[in-house]
């Protein structure tokens, strides 16, 4: 009996991103248009909303797309012909990241920003980041909040002028809006949550805008470890607490 050999099925998140890709590339959709909806790609393609959430983060690291919570994702006005090969790759271990990896990551990234931030931020910079932290102070909603709170720390990672930083944030920002880590903050982000967080959020924003970097990590260090607790349920392990412990405070 002659064997056959059988190819190995095609990621969900890799068909969907070819499918973007070809739509990119054939001038369906001009710089600044709409892309379809997550709910109508993945019924068009009869994926889950996961794939195409992760092809999309794919295109958005590539800056092939812009993605606006709220609005939607539109073709980037200068969106790079073709894209890194390697892209998925990148993006998927993204999405792979557990909780406590992104977690884990943030606390050895996030209090470090503030030395950056004291150093290179502008007015622009200070100005960008007290908007994000309006809108979070106005947020009625989860959604709301969750919104701004994700552009809040953003800001803050641009703030930083390192085009490296940037992106590496950007990073933790895509993992962060992955589905486990969304189910997470929305089971744990109370009311009383909301409230804490944008105290934490004003006391960052007031030690960065007066350019005190100790005072800034500490309260991003403070920021990281409530919601750790609160999102986690649990403490860092012994190999990050020398490196939180040995910061700021």
């Amino acid at each position: 009996m002659s064997l056959k050999l059988v190819e190995p099925k095609e990621n969900r998140s890799e068909v969907v991103l070819r499918h973007l890709e070809e739509l990119l590339t054939s001038g369906r959709f001009a710089p600044g248009a709409k892309l379809p909806t997550e709910r109508a790609l993945s019924a068009e393609l009869n994926v889950p909303r996961g794939a195409v959430r992760e092809a999309l983060a794919v295109l958005e690291t590539r800056g092939q797309v812009i993605r606006a919570v709220g609005s939607g994702t539109f073709v980037s006005e200068t969106a790079p012909v073709g894209g890194d090969a390697s892209g998925y790759e990148q993006v998927r271990v993204f999405y792979d990241a557990s909780p406590r990896e992104i977690m884990d990551a943030r606390f050895v990234l996030e209090p470090r920003l503030a030395f950056l931030v004291v150093s290179n931020a502008t007015a622009a910079d200070f100005s960008r980041l007290e908007d994000t932290l309006r809108q979070g102070e106005a947020a009625d909603s989860y959604a709301s909040f969750d919104a701004a709170d994700d552009a809040f720390h953003q800001a803050i990672a641009e703030a930083t002028h390192n085009r490296l930083v940037v992106d590496v944030y950007a990073a933790i920002g895509a993992a962060r809006r992955r589905a486990a880590w969304g189910n997470l903050r929305r089971r744990f982000l109370t009311p009383e949550r909301r409230i804490a967080s944008r105290r934490e959020h004003r006391a960052i924003f007031n030690s960065l805008t007066a350019r005190h970097v100790a005072q800034a990590e500490a309260a991003i260090l403070k920021h990281l470890r409530e919601i750790n607790a609160t999102l986690i349920e649990g403490h860092a392990p012994p190999v990050l607490t020398s490196i939180k412990e040995g910061g700021a405070e």
